[in-house]
């Protein structure tokens, strides 16, 4: 993996915007300066550990996501199903993985290549 501040940038309004927040809204959720997180999104600055640590809190990323980029980096539903994990109560995430067995054993065709 290849860090780049681009990238984190991206990362960082991608979670944002999935959870349909605003930069000013967000600033303030960090009490952060709103021109200080504008340049974090376009890769100028990159935000001490711990306001990485709020950041990735407050938006439901993960930081493993970030560091250990996989096949459904780009993956905008993906993404946004993994973000939502962390809101779900222990009996909505048993639903949902029943679902996705449910979905995956009665697909009409399967992958040829897994993960």
């Amino acid at each position: 993996m290849i860090f780049s501040n681009n990238r984190l940038g991206k990362f960082i309004r991608n979670g944002r915007q999935d959870l349909k927040l605003t930069q000013e809204q967000l600033a303030e959720k960090l009490n952060c300066n709103l021109s200080y997180l504008g340049n974090i999104e376009r890769g100028k600055n990159i935000p001490s550990l711990k306001l990485f640590c709020r950041i990735i809190q407050i938006l439901s990323l993960s930081a493993d996501e970030f560091i250990h980029q996989n096949l459904h980096a780009e993956d905008s539903t993906y993404l946004q199903l993994v973000r939502l994990l962390p809101q779900c109560t222990p009996k909505e995430l048993k639903i949902l993985l029943e679902n996705a067995r449910t979905l995956m054993e009665n697909r009409e065709k399967k992958p040829t290549n897994s993960l």
